[in-house]
C-alpha cells in the first residue's frame, strides 16, 4: 500500500485481501514438505506412520496434505536429530510446537479485520481488544519496524 492510496482504495484492497486470507489453503503435499525441509519423502512417511507428524487427508483426495506448520515441526525434528537426539526424543521435543503451531493460521482466520492507513502508514487491523470493544489493535509499519497501537474504533484513521 502506498501513501497515495485514498481511503476507498484501502478499504477495497482490505476487503479483497480479507477474502483471500480467509479462504487460503495453507497446506503442502509430501513433495513440497520434503523439498522445503530437505527431508526425504520416505522419512516423512515413516514419521507420519509413527504419529510424529500428521497429514490432512480427506475422502475426495487420497493424497496427503500437510498443514503449513508441519514444515516447522519437521524442521524442528530434523534440528533435534542433528543435535544428537533420538527420533523419539526429537519428536517429543517438537511436539510442544503442536500446541502453538497453527497459531498464525488462527490469527489470520480469527483476528485479521483488514488493512488501513494509520498516520499515513500501512497497518493491519487485528480487531477489538478484549474487554474494550471500542478499541482495536493495529500493527503499523513504521520504517523498518512494526509498531503495535491501540486505536479507538470511532477515530478516523
Amino acid at each position: 500500500m502506498s501513501d497515495a492510496m485514498n481511503k476507498d482504495e484501502v478499504q477495497d484492497y482490505s476487503h479483497r485481501l480479507y477474502k483471500i486470507m480467509k479462504d487460503i489453503d495453507l497446506s503442502v503435499g509430501i513433495g513440497g514438505l520434503s523439498k522445503s525441509c530437505n527431508v526425504p519423502q520416505s522419512k516423512i512417511r515413516y514419521w507420519e506412520k509413527k504419529g510424529y507428524i500428521k497429514s490432512i487427508c480427506d475422502d475426495k483426495n487420497k493424497s496427503h496434505r500437510y498443514p503449513y506448520h508441519a514444515i516447522i515441526k519437521v524442521e524442528l525434528i530434523k534440528s533435534f536429530l542433528e543435535s544428537g537426539y533420538t527420533l523419539s526424543a526429537a519428536a517429543k521435543k517438537a511436539k510442544v510446537f503442536d500446541e502453538t503451531g497453527s497459531i498464525m493460521h488462527k490469527i489470520v482466520n480469527k483476528r485479521f479485520n483488514g488493512l488501513a492507513m494509520v498516520d499515513q502508514n500501512p497497518s493491519v487491523n487485528m480487531g477489538p481488544i478484549d474487554g474494550e470493544e471500542d478499541k482495536s489493535l493495529y500493527f503499523v509499519e513504521s520504517g523498518d519496524q512494526i509498531k503495535a497501537k491501540i486505536i479507538k474504533n470511532n477515530k478516523n484513521i
